[in-house]
């Protein structure tokens, strides 16, 4: 099943405070789609809320910290009775402080980058799930990088996160096989980013391309057909053929 994105489409994006959330938000908001914007930083959202309706769409800026888990619920409840339903859920929420060998990686340090980069995004979907269960045809997309693929040193937690997160898509898949719902896995690759500028210190910014190019990849993953992305781990130029 394809699915058309339009003004009546609801979509979720986590990390919408900038970088490739924001982008994704905006590009969404070209599509007149409504966007529910997630990040922790409200006057941040709420520039991306302006970009979004400038842009042509409708945004909700929902202040939340994703680190937060025992407010899940409250999310859930404060948003059952306004939101008809949700089209896609787009998990882009991440930090990074620095690239570490695991052998002197802090404990605080690991476990922060696997509850946001794993434990966050599954959990978010889970809470969500019967909005999500209620429109036509859902696609939640797990957003990882090159980790999914490729074997690099010194990313501890958050390359073990991010690689898990295909097989999270796969599993989730795998658990409804008969339902609307697409859950897929999308590397965008290196992006002008706060992220990539303390990973990637010796690399200067303008050589990668910014988060606007990657935010049509998922685009095409939200319109896709099922059989097209449904359980797999994709790269942006996989998506863009789509």
């Amino acid at each position: 099943m394809t699915k058309v994105i339009n003004d009546q489409s609801i979509i979720m994006v986590t990390g919408a405070s900038s970088g490739l959330g924001r982008a994704i938000c905006v590009a969404l908001g070209g599509l007149k789609a409504n966007v529910l914007a997630l990040g922790r930083d409200a006057e941040a959202l709420a520039e991306t809320q302006m970009l979004v309706e400038k842009a042509g769409g409708r945004c909700l800026c929902i202040p939340f910290d994703l680190l937060k888990f025992d407010g899940y619920g409250k999310l859930f409840l404060s948003l059952k009775d306004q939101v008809p339903h949700l089209d896609g859920l787009i998990h882009c929420a991440g930090s990074l402080d620095r690239c570490t060998p695991l052998q002197y990686v802090k404990a605080d340090d690991f476990r922060k980058m696997l509850d946001i980069h794993l434990a966050a995004p599954n959990l978010l979907t889970q809470i969500m799930l019967p909005l999500l269960r209620r429109a036509e045809a859902a696609t939640v997309i797990f957003t990882s990088c090159d980790m999914l693929s490729d074997d690099l040193p010194n990313w501890h937690g958050y390359g073990m996160a991010k690689r898990a997160l295909g097989y999270a898509a796969a599993m989730w898949h795998m658990e409804h096989p008969d339902k609307p719902y697409r859950f897929a896995t999308l590397n965008p690759g290196k992006m002008r980013t706060t992220l990539f500028k303390r990973a990637y210190g010796g690399m200067h910014p303008n050589e990668v391309p910014t988060p606007e190019g990657a935010a049509e990849g998922f685009l095409r993953i939200l319109a896709a057909s099922s059989e097209a992305v449904n359980g797999k781990s994709l790269q942006l130029e996989d998506a863009l053929r789509l």
